[in-house]
């Protein structure tokens, strides 16, 4: 599992092994309060120890004052590595809102389907959590929830072989009754309205088609409608144009570079 937080919507991010912390560790070589990355609109974000016991550290050197973050940098908390990562290379840092932070359980079978999801998601200002298919869900969802951290919406794909996301759908409402579950297609570029219809019959808010991997620019209003529907589902504020067009033209690069090294 992999996940990505999104740190422009507050402005101060502690990290650690507590369960009031941020952003939390299960790692008993963490402090309870170990470190905390700061956000500053005009300077950006800075990285800084918190008193921790064994110390944090940035590319391998410990950190004894505030250190301003660059692309690529890693951060190590107790046994645990972070990477901080620029969406949009040399975009300065946005401006702190006091959005509530939100963030997207997501399986996906296919690896680049789910760097595709995740960028796009992680654009927005949405925080992700991202699997491939082979784990248990429920396992998952309790391990999350212990953390104090439920996601805010689930985006399961289709081909998940040790959980059924339509079986799923139908008995998570008494779970999780204010849970939504959004449903995707694998690879597949459409769905039938049958199979969509099929998919609300049995819980899920909706049924989205995977994203194209030629000529993102070609379909950005269907993405655009795709990235909608999750929104409503989180409740999260209009799209960012600026961001989400920044995301399909990186996309697409990496996406071309990817096609020519199966060509070689």
């Amino acid at each position: 599992m992999q996940r990505s937080i999104v740190l422009t919507q507050r402005p101060e991010w502690s990290i650690g092994r507590s369960k009031d912390c941020d952003i939390v560790l299960p790692d008993r070589w963490a402090s309870r309060h170990h470190s905390i990355i700061r956000v500053d609109p005009q300077k950006g974000y800075h990285f800084l120890d918190n008193k921790s016991m064994n110390g944090s550290f940035v590319n391998n050197q410990r950190v004894f004052d505030p250190y301003l973050l660059k692309h690529g940098d890693r951060m190590m908390v107790g046994e645990t590595e972070l990477e901080f990562v620029w969406l949009s290379s040399g975009t300065p840092p946005p401006a702190t809102t006091h959005n509530e932070a939100k963030f997207i359980l997501m399986t996906h079978s296919s690896r680049t389907q789910g760097e595709m999801w995740r960028e796009l998601l992680n654009s927005q200002g949405l925080s992700t959590i991202w699997g491939t298919s082979h784990f248990e869900l429920e396992k998952v969802m309790a391990h999350i929830e212990s953390l104090h951290n439920a996601p805010n919406l689930l985006l399961l794909d289709l081909g998940m072989p040790k959980t059924n996301p339509y079986d799923f759908c139908r008995r998570y409402h008494e779970t999780y009754p204010d849970l939504q579950v959004i449903l995707l297609s694998g690879m597949r570029q459409s769905v039938h309205d049958s199979e969509c219809k099929w998919a609300i019959n049995q819980g899920a808010t909706a049924l989205l088609p995977g994203l194209p991997r030629e000529n993102l620019f070609g379909d950005l209003t269907r993405i655009t409608e795709r990235l909608q529907t999750i929104f409503r589902g989180v409740d999260w504020h209009q799209i960012n144009a600026e961001a989400l067009t920044s995301t399909l033209l990186k996309l697409q690069e990496a996406v071309d570079s990817d096609l020519s090294g199966i060509c070689l």
